[in-house]
């Protein structure tokens, strides 16, 4: 009881004092779906040192894509204990009518040693509901409570719908479609240059 009263202390101090930890990058994920696919984004620090709290908003394409779920990576959680809480986790809110999931947060609350190295902060479960691409574009980010000291990338998601690519490109046939079509063609002609001699010798 002691202990866990003990805990709860230090991470509250821990939230309270000013923070010098930092990170090298904060970044999310692309990928390339096909439409009405469900699939996962992860949002990931780099080269974390005594990370103790952070921040993001994400905006997207609210005709592409419709967020449905964010839950809590396992970065900073794997630094605590289970006699306390280790973190304090709020999944955000998301508007999928703006295209943005807001105030998405995590704060470590448990006894050193604090949390770094790289990992996974949050991961966001997405639905794919028309062809094209969006940027996953980062905003409001704060490790440690500072917005600065760290470098944000942007992500992407390209839905295709069996058809042009996200460049706009047509996917290439294949070789054997290609062989295929070209022994079809060298049928037809050699079919019409038969036919066209028996008419001529009659």
């Amino acid at each position: 009881m002691k202990r866990m009263l003990y805990s709860c202390l230090v991470g509250f101090a821990l939230l309270l004092l000013p923070q010098q930890g930092q990170a090298l990058s904060f970044s999310v994920d692309s990928a390339t779906v096909n439409v009405n696919n469900i699939f996962s984004i992860d949002v990931r620090v780099a080269d974390a040192t005594d990370l103790t709290s952070w921040q993001f908003d994400l905006g997207y394409n609210p005709t592409l894509l419709q967020a449905q779920l964010v839950t809590e990576g396992p970065f900073l959680a794997s630094f605590g204990t289970t006699l306390f809480p280790p973190t304090v986790f709020s999944a955000g809110i998301i508007n999928n009518s703006t295209g943005l999931i807001s105030l998405v947060t995590n704060a470590f609350a448990d006894l050193p040693p604090l949390p770094s190295g790289s990992g996974v902060l949050a991961t966001i479960q997405f639905k794919a509901l028309a062809s094209g691409t969006t940027p996953l574009t980062l905003s409001s980010t704060f490790l440690n409570f500072a917005d600065s000291g760290f470098t944000v990338t942007n992500g992407s998601v390209c839905v295709t719908n069996g058809g042009a690519g996200c460049d706009g490109a047509v996917p290439e046939p294949s070789s054997l479609w290609l062989l295929s079509l070209a022994g079809v063609v060298f049928w037809g002609m050699t079919r019409w240059s038969a036919d066209r001699g028996n008419a001529i010798s009659r």
